[in-house]
């Protein structure tokens, strides 16, 4: 194992054994031999979403072409005392054109891919620190959104994110909120998949990846001030920092990476988004962001995406419907080539 990733265990056992070495002691009660122990009753809940909707391109070869962000998922949540389980499964439609490539713009539907996002047991102490083992998202999956409060077009951290198995540790109340997760090397493709949609389904590639680790931790300053502090190691595959803080309606996140997340870029990309929302009326918000990043590459000339987004998110019907819009244009500093953008989506809840 490479020794970035070795680091990073070290780091990880530190963490640990601090966490151990400052939990609080638990007194077991007093227990009457005499009674039998009170078995809780297994609880469950169902929920999910549906999102009907998509891209159009504002400018470019794709000018005014539909491009389909069509989804669906649900999670199926169980409890019973300290312990909890979850089976969350996803998935969205897949455009191809004429000759079968799929994921093309504007064209229709070869078919659907999807799978199960989790699949996971865990154990909740008296303390509310939780250990998770099973197909999980990484612990900067869990918070990719913060410090966007955007509808869409945020720009996404490069950290890693859904886990085909993996560990995890957090505690997520109180002022000091942190979570962690490791998993070792990924390959789990197609071949391996429970469930196969046909020849447009990719879903399971995603889960081939390096060992890695991340976490995170966040800190209530005081009152409606919350700063973060993010880290992830992966074996090979270069290391990510991440900082951030939020007050009130305004938040701002800056991060580094020395390989832009993935195996083969041979580059570093450091990024910057701040962004902010304003309740207009009742479930009426208002949105926008400025979303930067720098991508210095070795083998191509470097990058730069700049752009600003704005969009408005109306959630009605005591939360089971809600309709969204979010816009993105490049401002003069970007080098991407890309097109500016609009997505509309309606969404159900249940």
């Amino acid at each position: 194992m490479r020794a970035t990733f070795t680091k990073l265990t070290v780091l990880t056992s530190c963490i640990f054994a601090a966490l151990h070495a400052n939990a609080e002691e638990v007194t077991s009660p007093a227990h009457n031999s005499n009674q039998p122990p009170e078995i809780s009753s297994p609880s469950f809940n169902f929920y999910g979403e549906l999102g009907v909707g998509g891209h159009s391109a504002l400018e470019g070869d794709d000018k005014g072409r539909y491009s389909d962000g069509t989804y669906i998922e649900a999670g199926l949540e169980m409890e019973m005392g300290n312990w909890f389980g979850l089976l969350y499964a996803e998935g969205w439609t897949v455009q191809v054109d004429g000759e079968g490539e799929p994921w093309a713009t504007g064209h229709g539907w070869g078919g659907f891919e999807g799978g199960f996002n989790r699949a996971y047991v865990g154990y909740r102490t008296d303390g509310k620190t939780e250990i998770i083992v099973g197909r999980n998202d990484s612990s900067l999956d869990d918070i990719q959104w913060w410090g966007d409060a955007t509808v869409e077009y945020g720009y996404t951290v490069p950290n890693t994110r859904d886990l085909n198995f993996a560990a995890k540790v957090q505690n997520l109340e109180g002022k000091l909120r942190y979570s962690i997760s490791a998993a070792p090397e990924g390959k789990f493709d197609e071949d391996d998949a429970i469930v196969n949609f046909g020849k447009y389904d990719r879903y399971a590639d995603k889960y081939t990846y390096a060992a890695m680790a991340n976490g995170y931790v966040q800190y209530d300053l005081f009152e409606n001030l919350t700063l973060l502090g993010g880290a992830e190691v992966t074996d090979g595959a270069g290391e990510m920092f991440l900082i951030g803080a939020e007050y009130k309606n305004v938040a701002a996140r800056v991060w580094h990476h020395t390989d832009q997340g993935n195996d083969d870029s041979e580059g570093t990309e450091t990024g910057f988004m701040a962004s902010t929302w304003y309740e207009a009326t009742e479930g009426v918000y208002l949105s926008a962001g400025y979303n930067y990043a720098n991508n210095e590459l070795e083998s191509a000339d470097n990058e730069v995406t700049s752009y600003i987004n704005a969009g408005v998110w109306w959630e009605y019907g005591n939360g089971k419907f809600a309709t969204a819009m979010d816009s993105k244009f490049y401002l003069g500093n970007d080098t991407s080539d890309s097109d500016n953008q609009v997505f509309v989506m309606q969404y159900f809840y249940w």
